[in-house]
């Protein structure tokens, strides 16, 4: 019997997807290590992976004279040299859409679905399968498939027999110019019916899950200018080729070509899927045409509108609403790590919070609350949503992780970004090569076991001050006696801490409770640690805490 004879349509990724709103103009203000950005946003051309049509059509002589290029490559090595090539010549723009597909509405496009029998290697004995996404709505990027299939590549070409479309009115000869937006990308564990593990789509972004978790946080390839006083580049991939599994393979690499205005760049990723974690292995060749402003590695993509320390809008009683609660950072070295916990909050205007550090283990998006009654949503199962962590496979040596946070219009835009900012910008004249891990699971980081984490949050403005109370637990906390002389370290920038306080509570759990006291108008930096005896019992908890209660502003189109 085939193994991919199912695939489970519950995990299936959604074409039309988030992304942080591009910046136009914005006068940076620094406060301590936050900078607080006046940014002007774009409001409906910024969705993932949009560009503008120039004209309607097939694919132009250059971009076949391209494809001819692409069947080629058999080796991440030959895909770097392409990318080199294509780094000494001058960009060529993204191609043209059918104007059919450009107008098409969100409730159009989610009417095409793909025919899962017409998946590539769906008939043969293979442990993994590929489908395709199409163009359209904000999908507007053309990209170039190839399978790489024993001594040769095999061009997938685009076929609207592939596709259902629920639309009756629908001419498919006026969508002939169409093509291949993005690949996904299914696979068994086990004795299971075949389901989705990855999926590409949109610029360079790229979305994981393990068996046990569903699409949440999302990760790019790369991103250039991001969080500026400029217009942010997009980076995109143009093609991709994916290696022809083997039957009994566990893994399957998939090696892309990335381009913008700024770079060219070479990506292999290897993806290994899991009940538990699925891992994206990633290498880069990154070929400069010019160094942009801020180059940020290993972007990570997410979405927080309310949640621990902030109460939902009227009409919404969902306790909370977001795909991950915090950015955990880890330096130092693998035997004794320090850890940081940065929960996230919303505040009026976009903000930066940058992390230093030249010992940088790795980084992550964290869905660390996973209990259903927290969010009380049965259709977004905001609780199986992944945590997103990238470990370097070398030291990245001196730089910053920087967290990119704004006020976000409603939970279908992502609003949160977190990368790497290296110290050392790259050069015109060498590739930068990088090879990370991609990790994608449920809940917290299993290697923070040894140290009590943040776990829950509040925030009450009943009273003069601003009370917070932040519960710990895990590591070896719960077997420290309630009378030992644990001691809170607080560190403030525009604010007091006035009171403190810390209780043991009956499940074994720390309660510690601040009083702060803003010293301007502006959002206060807090960071806090469990000491005893000298020796660190937590995780550094650090919050940037609005001064006043932000005020949420429905948008024109409220669906709750």
């Amino acid at each position: 019997m085939n193994q991919l004879n199912k695939i489970k349509n519950v995990v299936t990724e959604t074409a039309c997807d988030r992304r942080p709103c591009q910046l136009k103009s914005c006068v940076p203000l620094r406060i301590g290590t936050t900078v607080c950005l006046l940014i002007s946003l774009f409001a409906s051309n910024v969705v993932r992976g949009q560009v503008t049509a120039e004209s309607p059509g097939s694919p132009s002589a250059l971009m076949l004279e391209q494809v001819s290029t692409f069947s080629q490559v058999r080796s991440f090595s030959d895909l770097d040299s392409l990318a080199g090539d294509t780094a000494a010549r001058e960009f060529v723009n993204r191609g043209p859409i059918p104007p059919a597909l450009a107008a098409f509405r969100y409730d159009d496009y989610v009417k095409i679905s793909y025919k899962h029998e017409k998946a590539t290697w769906w008939d043969n004995d293979s442990p993994f399968c590929m489908e395709t996404f199409h163009q359209g709505f904000v999908q507007r990027d053309r990209v170039w498939l190839f399978a790489s299939e024993r001594d040769k590549n095999r061009l997938i070409p685009f076929s609207t027999d592939d596709f259902n479309y629920d639309l009756p009115d629908l001419d498919l000869d006026s969508i002939a110019g169409a093509g291949h937006a993005g690949i996904k990308l299914a696979g068994r564990i086990g004795n299971e019916s075949a389901q989705e593990f990855l999926t590409f789509l949109g610029s360079s972004y790229f979305r994981g899950r393990s068996e046990r978790s569903l699409y949440g946080a999302s990760a790019r390839g790369l991103a250039v200018n991001v969080a500026t006083d400029g217009a942010e580049e997009f980076p995109f991939f143009r093609a991709f080729w994916v290696d022809q599994p083997k039957p009994g393979d566990t893994s399957i690499t998939i090696r892309a070509l990335l381009d913008s205005t700024s770079v060219a760049g070479a990506y292999e990723f290897i993806l290994k899927p899991g009940t538990d974690q699925t891992r994206v292995s990633v290498k880069a060749s990154l070929h400069f045409r010019r160094i942009p402003e801020k180059l940020a590695i290993a972007p990570l993509t997410s979405m927080w509108i309310w949640g621990d320390g902030l109460a939902g809008p009227p009409k919404d009683d969902r306790p909370a609403c977001h795909d991950s609660d915090g950015l955990l950072i880890r330096t130092g070295d693998l035997k004794n790590s320090d850890w940081t916990w940065r929960a996230f909050s919303r505040s009026p205007y976009p903000s930066v919070s940058t992390f230093a550090t030249d010992k940088l283990i790795g980084y992550g998006v964290m869905q660390r609350n996973t209990s259903f009654f927290h969010f009380g949503d049965y259709n977004a199962k905001y609780n199986e949503r992944p945590s997103v962590f990238v470990t370097p496979a070398k030291n990245w040596g001196a730089g910053r992780v920087e967290l990119f946070e704004l006020p976000g219009a409603h939970e279908g835009i992502d609003n949160i970004g977190a990368y790497w900012i290296p110290d050392q910008p790259p050069t015109t004249d060498k590739p930068l090569r990088l090879e990370y891990t991609v990790d994608f699971f449920r809940g917290d980081h299993g290697d923070e076991s040894n140290v009590a984490r943040a776990t829950s949050l509040e925030i009450d403005r009943s009273g003069k001050s601003i009370e917070m109370s932040v519960r710990f637990a895990g590591g070896q906390i719960d077997k420290i006696d309630s009378k030992a002389n644990v001691e809170i370290q607080v560190k403030t920038i525009r604010g007091e801490a006035i009171r403190k306080d810390l209780q043991k509570t009956k499940t074994g759990d720390w309660l510690m409770t601040l009083a702060l006291e803003p010293e301007e108008k502006a959002p206060m930096e807090v960071q806090a640690t469990l000491q005893l005896d000298g020796k660190t019992l937590s995780e550094t908890f650090v919050y940037l805490c609005p001064h006043q209660e932000p005020e949420f502003v429905y948008p024109d189109i409220y669906t709750r």
